[in-house]
């Protein structure tokens, strides 16, 4: 499988850690120091015609921005696969009102619900799928958090909990076309890892759903009524586990391409925040000049992550950082805990072998 067009796409202005404390109230240094990130992009569905407001907005964008890049006429596709945690209505599925925007029809659309290996299931999915018999389609990435915003943005009625996790996300999409051929230029796929390792464990991130009666009321801070949050995650476990759970990935892409980790020039640590992204990034062995590390300026996006980092990867070698380089990524998902990873190989056209 061959990466033949990448995208990315961030909303509105970025939103500063001091956007943040004036509109909650809370302190800028504690932002700082609590994620390590400095912005994050966020949908509004006040903005204007033409940005997006919604995970479909930036869904379409992205494809849009992934079949331009690539060069093809869009009727080549045979397939489209929206990653998603956030889709716009539990039907129809988001990733059949992207399709219909890109003017898409008369082939299958799959949407899997997915947080921070999405983007990786996606492709594995995508991969599958050409193995087939299928011969290119599109993958996309989206997210966007409005749905887990508290209707009272009153930071008093807020557990800290929930304020971390506002500041630490973001709204985004990523992009790519996907062939079969891997003659050509393109980021080539090598090797996937894929697999949960959930078994027995709690999950360590959590999005409920409500039906028509909404979200119950539950004792709040100084014992306030507030509504259940629709978000949770468990800081101490993803601490605790993801770092250790990233080398092994990092260590079976290794062993599967025979690369020694010194020269692969662009690695694609895992996305939590700033500050943990740093921590997993030097825990797994990865100098500072391998890193291909947004999170800090775009926010968590979820799914859209390891495509916008694809995406930034690809830039680098554009530019003359890396030509002819090696890529490994890897994504830890604590939902359930799955992991999973990526090598490619930036081909040229002129230059297909690098190994």
């Amino acid at each position: 499988m061959r990466l033949i067009g990448l995208s990315e796409v961030l909303p509105g202005e970025p939103v500063t850690n001091r956007d943040m404390a004036e509109r909650f109230g809370l302190h800028e240094k504690w932002l700082d120091r609590m994620t390590g990130n400095r912005g994050r992009y966020f949908c509004d569905v006040n903005s204007p015609d033409g940005v997006p407001k919604n995970t479909g907005d930036l869904a379409t964008e992205a494809g849009k921005r992934a079949i331009a890049a690539a060069g093809i006429d869009p009727a080549t596709l045979d397939f489209v696969i929206l990653a998603t945690g956030s889709p716009d209505f539990l039907m129809p599925a988001t990733v059949n009102t992207v399709a219909d925007r890109l003017g898409l029809n008369d082939l299958p659309t799959f949407q899997l619900t997915s947080g921070c290996a999405g983007a990786l299931t996606a492709l594995y999915t995508a991969r599958a799928l050409l193995a087939g018999g299928l011969r290119r389609g599109l993958v996309i990435g989206a997210d966007s958090v409005v749905k887990l915003w508290p209707a009272q943005h009153d930071s008093q009625r807020i557990s800290p909990a929930e304020l971390a996790g506002f500041a630490l996300f973001g709204d985004g999409a990523g992009a790519t076309v996907v062939d079969a051929d891997d003659e050509g230029p393109g980021l080539v796929v090598d090797h996937i890892v894929l697999r949960t390792v959930g078994k027995d464990r709690a999950p360590a991130q959590l999005v409920r759903w409500y039906g028509a009666d909404g979200a119950p009321m539950i004792e709040g801070p100084g014992g306030t009524p507030v509504r259940e949050s629709m978000g949770e995650e468990d800081y101490k476990a993803i601490a605790e586990h993801v770092p250790g759970m990233a080398c092994t990935v990092l260590d079976e892409l290794v062993a599967a391409t025979g690369w020694q980790l010194g020269e692969v020039e662009h690695v694609l640590a895992p996305q939590l925040n700033g500050l943990m992204s740093e921590k997993i990034r030097e825990r797994m062995g990865v100098t500072a000049e391998q890193a291909v590390s947004c999170v800090a300026d775009t926010g968590n996006n979820g799914n859209a992550l390891p495509l916008i980092q694809l995406h930034r990867a690809a830039r680098r070698i554009e530019s003359g950082v890396g030509v002819g380089g090696r890529m490994l990524a890897v994504a830890i998902e604590s939902s359930k805990w799955i992991i999973s990873g990526l090598a490619l190989r930036h081909q040229a056209e002129e230059a297909r072998d690098v190994s």
